[in-house]
């Protein structure tokens, strides 16, 4: 990772968005909605997560779910924004209320021997949860390890100043909290709107995770665990954010030369 190098495209993105009439920051939520929501199995395209959230216009012949997947990550993102501009510090209960806005529409009561428990309100899992050849820790565990965790990133976010810092606190929290795998369902999203929130808080662009990208993103997890090394995890998530950077950097001098040269914009994914 060239870390430099990195922190000149974040000041040439964050340029030409100054520069720009689109409202690139709701565009981005759009794109952040797209992509996590792909990655757990949506199949709206980026142009119809983009008229629903935006035009409030149902896609035709998609599965109902993964509108209201579309629907609720977009709510829970803009929830955890406004959470991360306000300096509001996280507690257990404000991520519950991000697992419960994720999950509104597609969650569900659940019954385990251990007591029932719902995934659309934002509870705790009571069972043993599996994704892939991982199984996560058992679920009596989740409440204290939860409560270390936002202790954690508390005493942290008001430390970090400079963009590694905070961006090594955004990765390692998305890590930390997909590995306890807390809910029955959404945890990927949660996971990746606490990054988000960490780097909105400090009014850092926001990470994407690209759903090309999905079998990449899990074998870093899943490699990060086994070897316990956090770098693992960073350096895909700092390529992922150099990949956005150069994305937004494409896009934003392509539409700018556009306007420049008529009267109206077009803009299209």
């Amino acid at each position: 990772m060239d870390l430099k190098y990195l922190i000149k495209l974040k000041e040439e993105y964050l340029h030409l968005c100054k520069d720009d009439t689109f409202d690139f920051d709701k565009f981005n939520q759009f794109a952040i909605v797209h992509h996590s929501n792909s990655i757990e199995g949506s199949t709206l395209t980026k142009e119809e997560t983009f008229i629903l959230l935006n035009d409030a216009l149902t896609p035709k012949n998609k599965p109902l779910e993964h509108t209201f997947m579309a629907i609720d990550h977009f709510n829970a993102l803009k929830y955890s924004i406004e959470l991360a501009n306000s300096k509001k510090l996280l507690s257990v209960e404000t991520l519950k209320d991000i697992s419960a806005k994720v999950m509104k529409n597609t969650g569900s009561s659940i019954s385990a021997i251990a007591g029932d428990f719902d995934s659309s309100k934002g509870d705790f899992r009571k069972v043993t949860v599996r994704a892939g050849t991982s199984t996560f820790m058992d679920y009596t565990k989740i409440p204290k390890r939860i409560l270390e965790l936002v202790n954690y990133i508390n005493k942290e976010i008001k430390i970090v100043t400079d963009f590694e810092s905070i961006y090594n606190l955004a990765f390692d929290a998305h890590f930390q909290l997909v590995s306890i795998h807390p809910f029955a369902d959404g945890n990927g999203r949660i996971s990746r709107l606490l990054m988000n929130y960490i780097q909105a808080y400090h009014k850092q662009p926001l990470t994407v995770v690209f759903k090309e990208d999905k079998t990449d993103y899990y074998q870093a997890l899943v490699d990060t665990r086994e070897k316990e090394d956090i770098s693992i995890f960073r350096k895909f998530m700092y390529s992922q954010t150099e990949k956005f950077f150069l994305e937004k950097i494409s896009e934003l001098t392509k539409t700018q030369k556009q306007s420049s040269n008529q009267k109206g914009l077009s803009f299209l994914f």
